[in-house]
């Protein structure tokens, strides 16, 4: 092999890996790693309980959602090519560095290896349950990038719905074979679920507002395309309503998590929500309010990426 034959097949994979988004699916990773370890082993290492699965078995299903999310991306840039030649001409991969179909090749091997993952690791199981979930994640993605991304509101939900997922479907995981093997942290349950839940809910939330602010900051291409989001049929204003009405509702949860942890053996986290977590929230609406250009909305859209990542992280704070 020549070194010019070479140095495109580098290309070609480098540019492959941003289709799939990499550094997306590595946040991925990082939040089933800390709610695996900072969560869920925690309080069953509290409980005295042995956890019901083994890691190996975790680090399968989890590479079994994280294809599928890599699957999603791929699918995505490929139905949004013609928007993002308005939207992000700059960035685009597929029919530019790479071939236009190896977005919908990428998907349909990307997600057929996480089914078949996962249901290699629920008949170890012998639990069908959780692979109807993963299932129902592999058709979610499909009908968001196929369908319900141009429609009003249902295509946000879905991508909230899927961060939400990603806190939740460990626990889910870990709830299904521990009640098969009779292995539930029972002095834990209520604590252990408390963060379970406060954690999806703030992702919900976070990544909700977030996939507005792109809707805003991608108006003209989606216009183009005939797109019914928020920003499209209401307006900006109603859009930035939308957002703030959203962060006042993670400013709320953090207030009552914060509150709860005060009074518990976890007030260090309670001070890193109410003195990081909190007036970063109340930054962000700030800057929602004051953006107006498509530059800034792409940098409030970086900022609440930020944002996602520094109360992922805050879950280290569990065991300290």
């Amino acid at each position: 092999m020549d070194g010019q034959r070479l140095l495109r097949m580098v290309k070609s994979i480098g540019n492959f890996f941003k289709l799939i988004r990499w550094l997306d699916l590595l946040f991925i990773a990082l939040i089933f790693f800390l709610v695996y370890q900072q969560i869920l082993t925690h309080f069953y290492a509290l409980d005295g309980t042995a956890m019901p699965i083994s890691t190996l078995e975790y680090i399968l299903i989890s590479l079994s959602f994280i294809l599928m999310s890599a699957a999603g991306y791929a699918l995505n840039d490929y139905y949004d090519y013609g928007m993002d030649e308005i939207n992000k001409p700059d960035k685009l991969i597929l029919h530019h560095k790479l071939p236009y179909k190896t977005g919908l090749y990428s998907f349909i091997i990307l997600i057929t290896l996480g089914i078949l993952l996962s249901f290699y690791q629920c008949l170890v199981w012998k639990n069908g349950e959780i692979f109807i979930i993963f299932l129902f994640i592999a058709a979610m993605f499909w009908f968001y990038s196929s369908k319900y991304k141009r429609e009003l509101i249902i295509g946000n939900i879905i991508i909230s719905f899927i961060a939400a997922l990603t806190i939740i479907l460990p626990w889910l995981i870990i709830i299904f074979e521990g009640m098969d093997a009779h292995l539930l942290p029972v002095s834990m349950w209520k604590t252990m679920n408390f963060f379970i839940f406060s954690y999806a809910f703030l992702s919900f939330f976070i990544t909700f507002a977030r996939e507005i602010v792109k809707d805003i900051q991608d108006i003209e291409g989606d216009k183009a395309y005939g797109c019914q989001n928020i920003p499209i049929k209401y307006g900006i204003k109603t859009a930035k309503l939308v957002v703030t009405i959203s962060m006042i509702l993670i400013l709320i949860e953090l207030i009552y998590i914060s509150v709860r942890l005060f009074s518990s053996a976890y007030n260090i986290m309670g001070y890193f929500f109410a003195l990081v977590l909190i007036p970063f929230g109340i930054y962000i609406i700030i800057i929602t309010l004051k953006s107006k250009e498509k530059s800034q909305w792409k940098n409030l859209s970086d900022t609440m990426k930020v944002y996602m990542l520094a109360g992922i992280l805050s879950m280290i704070f569990i065991t300290i």
